[in-house]
């Protein structure tokens, strides 16, 4: 059984992701990614993606200092073969 994530994280509208941010977040930062990518300039794009790749992880890191068990039931269980 396949995992959609479109169903559960459906992707922001091309308007939603020209908008831009004052702080240095993962939405920002994935929003210039985009920007970067339809410019062309994939080599930006890569190193802003590994940027957020950290942020992602620092987040969730805490995340899991907060509420342990908080991520248990956002993703579907995979199926035992």
């Amino acid at each position: 059984m396949a995992f959609n994530v479109d169903k559960i994280f459906p992707p922001k509208s091309d308007a939603e992701m020209q908008k831009s941010a004052k702080r240095n977040t993962i939405c920002e930062t994935l929003r210039l990614v985009y920007k970067d990518i339809n410019s062309g300039k994939l080599e930006k794009a890569k190193y802003k993606l590994r940027v957020a790749v950290t942020m992602a992880k620092a987040m969730d890191k805490k995340l899991k200092e907060y509420n342990r068990p908080f991520s248990r039931n956002l993703f579907p269980k995979k199926e035992k073969k």
